[in-house]
């Protein structure tokens, strides 16, 4: 009997308070394969599970009497992965070292050799190469150092889930909140060159059978797993089979109020069918929604990404559709990306404000070891990139810097310039980023923005360049922050973390572009910042007072503040064109109310993409 151990360590996953861990379905699954064979089924057993980033030296004790240690490797866990392999093969110089994942850089001729005491890897997908590894073990033949297996066609085996894989290990740890992962297909038909998606499985799609699925979302749902994490590339590309799969989601949580939230990538080009999914989702307070994939919105830097998206009318009727719905409409941008530039970024954002769109995330570009941009653009667009640590680890200072020194810390290569974004451009943008995210994406000016936009043609951008140079003159903490943000974002590129606060709020780097908010909100200053962009306004345009009172007293409580909380719908008569509606009603979106500022400040975060800190404004 050969002993197996399931290696598919992640970093905790969520507010901190959660004790939330993914459950390790990637590793889990490829068990599941392999097990159908019933040879295989007989002569091999799970040793034991590696989840989460235990100390080495216990992981290692853990898992060194293991016969065959299988280690999925990804950006959360690459280094991790191949020091405790190298301690493995010391401590036990007889165990089978197999690894393979997307970050697997198996296109290097020399991988075995800086690696020596791996194996074995498997390719792109795992499932038939580990069945084919442990075949050669029970015949006694040499492990292929190389396993390479064309695309499964057939995804009809049994679920882990189902056949009770993962049950020892939830069981053995009832004070998790454990994530799933629901696979309903596989493959992305886009080729888009900074993801390693499509290079990864190709672009053509396969599906699992509805029967597995309606069964794991029940599964799922009896566990009392409140969060599900969907791993499809496009949900909503199939229209009735996806519209059945989001019903048995609803049906799930109205029979055990389970799951409450829903992470998933919307089909690319969203739809009538993604309208509706996202509809029906959140009638039921499954926090998700409306999501237009954009990345960017320059017909040059589409092209050099190999990147389509949608017309601007129908993002408009979208934006209708969302609007009449009251659902969250959400897209996000990528910074740094080959044949950006700081005009362009400027109108990229130009652009989303203009179709309406105000929940918005941005990211900087990231180079993935398998992308076809890390493959093959690097030079052609001078992309310089640094080591950033800090994607895993929070707040964590302390335990990020015995990772440096320990050599295990994860870290991700991010861009910090390109041969049309120099560093000190990449900063500006950054900086406009973070200004725009913490005012109109999260509520403070948006209204008053719109407002203007729509009756005086004012263009979202200038009327922002123009109130961060008023808060500059006019704020005494404002011009502080934007010094702090300054010095925090040079140390990340420096030493790919940072250990600076801003306006209170602690970020080790990347979180920084998201912090405006959060910073607002602990000095509990909103109201102070609405009555600034008042008197900006009242300044620079010609508006009547009964705007400006309207603009304050709804924005006062659309955005949500702690310690104010709408725990019953507020009515509120306009007396002016603001919303183009006289009456309105404002409530609290999900019903959510933390009881400590700090909860309330994690929220603003972990939420943004599902517009928890915006209250609903319902036009009557």
């Amino acid at each position: 009997m050969f002993s197996v151990s399931l290696i598919n360590p992640n970093f905790q996953t969520g507010p901190e308070h959660l004790n939330s861990f993914y459950i390790p379905y990637t590793i889990g699954t490829l068990w599941g394969y392999a097990v159908q064979d019933e040879r295989i089924k007989k002569n091999f057993k799970i040793h034991n599970w590696v989840f989460r980033r235990s100390p080495i030296d216990q992981t290692v004790e853990e898992c060194k009497d293991a016969d065959i240690a299988l280690l999925s490797l990804y950006i959360w866990n690459k280094n991790y992965c191949y020091k405790l392999a190298k301690k493995l093969k010391e401590a036990n110089p007889n165990i089978k070292i197999i690894v393979g994942g997307p970050e697997l850089d198996w296109r290097d001729p020399n991988f075995l050799n800086k690696h020596p005491y791996i194996d074995s890897m498997c390719i792109n997908e795992g499932e038939q190469a580990i069945k084919h590894i442990f075949t050669c073990m029970l015949d006694n033949e040499p492990i292929p150092e190389r396993n390479h297996f064309e695309r499964l066609t057939e995804l009809d085996w049994p679920s882990p889930y189902l056949t009770g894989v993962f049950d020892p290990l939830l069981d053995a740890h009832p004070d998790i909140e454990w994530v799933p992962t629901l696979e309903t297909d596989r493959g992305c038909p886009y080729q888009c060159t900074f993801c390693d998606w499509g290079s990864a499985t190709a672009s053509k799609m396969f599906k699992f059978n509805m029967e597995r699925i309606e069964n794991e979302i029940n599964y799922f749902a009896d566990r009392g797993l409140p969060y599900v994490s969907m791993t499809n590339s496009n949900f909503g590309i199939y229209k009735e089979r996806d519209l059945q799969i989001a019903r048995w989601l609803c049906d799930a949580n109205k029979r055990t109020g389970h799951p409450t939230g829903l992470s998933v990538s919307y089909a690319k080009n969203s739809n009538s069918t993604v309208v509706e999914i996202v509809k029906m989702l959140t009638d039921h307070k499954i926090q998700t929604g409306l999501y237009i994939s954009l990345q960017s919105t320059s017909d040059q830097v589409l092209e050099n990404i190999k990147r389509k998206n949608l017309k601007i009318n129908k993002i408009d009727d979208l934006n209708t559709i969302a609007k009449e719905n009251n659902m969250p409409l959400l897209t996000d941008l990528i910074m740094g990306m080959p044949g950006e530039s700081y005009e362009s970024w400027i109108q990229n954002i130009e652009n989303v404000f203009e179709q309406n769109i105000t929940n918005m995330d941005v990211y900087y570009l990231q180079l993935l070891v398998n992308a076809p941009m890390y493959v093959n653009d690097k030079e052609t667009y001078s992309l310089e990139t640094f080591d950033a640590y800090d994607y895993f680890y929070e707040t964590n200072v302390e335990r990020l810097e015995k990772e440096i020194e320990e050599g295990i810390a994860e870290c991700i290569k991010v861009i910090k310039s390109s041969n049309t974004l120099p560093s000190e451009k990449m900063l500006d943008c950054s900086l406009f980023s973070w200004f725009v995210l913490g005012m109109h994406c999260l509520g403070i000016s948006n209204y008053i923005a719109r407002y203007l936009h729509r009756e005086q043609n004012i263009k979202f951008t200038d009327f922002y360049t123009g109130l961060y140079s008023y808060l500059i003159n006019n704020d005494k903490s404002f011009p502080v922050w934007i010094d702090e943000y300054k010095k925090a974002h040079d140390n990340w590129y420096e030493y790919g973390y940072t250990t600076d606060s801003i306006g209170g709020i602690k970020s080790i780097g990347w979180q920084v572009i998201f912090s405006l908010m959060p910073i607002i909100q602990k000095a509990d200053r909103v109201d102070d910042f609405i009555e600034h962009t008042a008197n900006f306004v009242n300044s620079q345009y010609k508006v009547h007072s009964d705007l400006l009172d309207d603009y304050k007293n709804l924005t006062s409580l659309y955005v949500k503040q702690y310690g104010r909380y709408l725990k019953q719908p507020v009515s509120m008569s306009l007396k002016s064109d603001l919303l183009q509606s006289k009456n309105i009603v404002i409530e609290d979106r999900y019903e959510h109310f933390p009881e400590s500022l700090d909860l309330h400040l994690n929220y603003i975060f972990y939420g943004r993409r599902r517009s928890w800190a915006l209250n609903k404004v319902i036009l009557k």
